[in-house]
C-alpha cells in the first residue's frame, strides 16, 4: 500500500539478491541476478514517475527509483529516467511524456496515481506499466500491479508492540483512509489481539477499530485516526502526543513523512516512548532516529520494481499481480534500536512461521477485542 512519500528506502530482501522472481498469477518469471553485457544490444529505457514526495523522499519514490537502478546494474542496457510530480495534476502529463519518449516500461508510484495510470494504459495497451501499491482498473494486459499483504508483517509488529509496552496501551494512525493504509493498521490490531489471547494480556489499541469481516487489498474498512495527507509532520506530532497523553507508549504511524512527527513526539516525551516505523527499515533509512524505533514493518518495493524492470528489459514481462507476503519476503518486521530480548524474537519467529503455514489468522476479528 502506498502509504506515503517520505518513509525511508525499502531494504533489500536478502533471499532475492541471487535469483529474482516475479509471481504473476500462476506464471513465474525468473531472472538471474547477474550482469548482462551490452554486447551491441539497444538501450532499454526504464522510466519512473514519482508522486509528490520526489525522488529523494526516503520512501516509496526513492525505493522504486533504487529498484530501477538495481535493474540497470543487472542489465547494462537499461537506462533509467525519472520525472517528479509536484501535484496530482502532474501525473498524466509526466506519464504521457515518457510514453512519447519511448520508455520500455513506466513505473508509477502509489495508489494516488491509480486513475492516471489506468487511463494511460487504456489508451496505450502496448505500453508496459508497473504501479507500486495499487491494482488499477484497466483493459490493458501490460500493467503489473505490485501489491503487498502488509497485514502479515504488521501482525508481527503488533505482537512486538504488545509484548514491549509498559503501559498496556499502544496506538496506530494513518495518513489517508485507503486499503493499503488500513491493511497495515488492521494487521497491527490483529497482532495485539493475538498477543492478548495467547499471553493472557489485555493490551489496548488506540487509533483504529476494524470493521467486522475480512480485510483485503481492495477493501479494508474500520474507523480510526487519520491525518488526511502524508506530509504534515506537525499533525503527526500532535496526534502522537495525544496518544501518549492517553496512556500509549508505542505508536505505529502509517502515514509517510508524517511519521517523523511521531518521532519528534517520542523524543519530547522522553525515554519509555517509542515508534514502530512503516514500509522501510527505519534504522537504515532514518538512522539518526534508530534509538526511538522498537521496530519497522517493511514492504519490498525496491526488489519488486527491480524484478519488473529486469523482466521487461529481457522480454519476459507479463502484466498481472505481484503479491508480496511474509513467505516471499514482500513484507516483514525488523527490529529497531530498542533492545528486544532474544526470547521474544524467538516467539515472533514462531508466530511468523504460523502465519506462513496458514495456522495463524491475521484477521483481527478472529480474536477478542479489549
Amino acid at each position: 500500500m502506498y502509504i506515503g512519500e517520505k518513509m525511508g528506502r525499502a531494504r533489500r530482501l536478502g533471499s532475492l539478491f541471487g535469483a529474482a522472481s516475479l509471481v504473476l498469477g500462476t506464471l513465474t518469471v525468473s531472472v538471474a541476478a547477474t550482469t548482462v553485457a551490452a554486447s551491441g544490444a539497444s538501450t532499454y529505457k526504464a522510466c519512473v514517475v514519482t508522486d509528490t514526495g520526489g525522488i529523494n523522499d526516503k520512501s516509496f519514490n526513492a525505493s522504486a527509483y533504487k529498484g530501477m537502478l538495481d535493474a540497470a546494474k543487472i542489465n547494462k542496457n537499461v537506462k533509467v529516467s525519472y520525472l517528479s510530480s509536484t501535484s496530482s495534476a502532474d501525473y498524466a502529463p509526466n506519464i504521457n511524456s515518457f510514453i512519447h519518449k519511448g520508455c520500455g516500461i513506466i513505473v508509477t508510484v502509489g495508489f494516488l496515481m491509480d486513475a492516471a495510470t489506468a487511463a494511460a494504459a487504456n489508451a496505450n495497451p502496448k505500453q508496459k506499466f508497473a504501479i507500486v501499491d495499487d491494482a488499477p482498473t484497466t483493459k490493458s494486459h501490460n500493467v503489473l500491479a505490485l501489491q503487498y499483504e502488509t497485514d502479515q508483517g504488521a501482525f508481527l509488529g503488533g505482537y512486538l508492540a504488545a509484548a514491549t509496552t509498559k503501559t498496556g496501551t499502544v496506538a496506530t494512525y494513518g495518513g489517508m483512509q485507503f486499503p493499503s493504509v488500513t491493511m497495515y493498521m488492521n494487521g497491527f490490531v490483529a497482532g495485539v489481539r493475538y498477543y492478548d489471547k495467547t499471553q493472557g494480556a489485555a493490551v489496548k489499541v488506540l487509533g483504529w477499530t476494524p470493521k467486522a469481516g475480512t480485510c483485503s487489498l481492495a477493501k479494508c474498512d474500520g474507523s480510526g485516526q487519520f491525518v488526511g495527507n502524508f506530509t504534515d509532520q506537525t499533525a503527526g506530532k500532535q496526534i502522537t502526543a495525544n496518544f501518549f497523553a492517553s496512556g500509549a507508549d508505542v505508536v505505529f504511524p502509517v502515514a509517510g513523512s508524517v511519521g517523523l512527527g511521531s518521532v519528534a513526539a517520542a523524543q519530547q516525551a522522553g525515554t519509555g516512548h517509542s515508534v514502530m516505523w512503516v514500509d522501510t527499515n527505519g534504522c537504515v533509512s532514518d538512522a539518526q532516529y534508530c534509538s526511538w524505533f522498537i521496530g519497522s514493518v517493511t514492504k519490498g518495493v525496491e526488489p519488486s520494481v527491480r524484478d519488473a524492470v529486469v523482466a521487461a528489459a529481457s522480454g519476459k514481462f507479463k502484466g498481472g499481480v505481484y503479491l508480496g507476503t511474509l513467505k516471499n519476503q514482500g513484507t516483514d518486521v525488523n527490529y529497531g534500536g530498542i533492545t528486544v530480548p532474544a526470547s521474544l524474537k524467538a516467539k515472533i519467529a514462531a508466530v511468523k512461521a504460523g502465519i506462513i503455514a496458514g495456522k495463524i489468522s491475521v484477521n483481527p476479528n478472529s480474536y477478542p477485542a479489549h
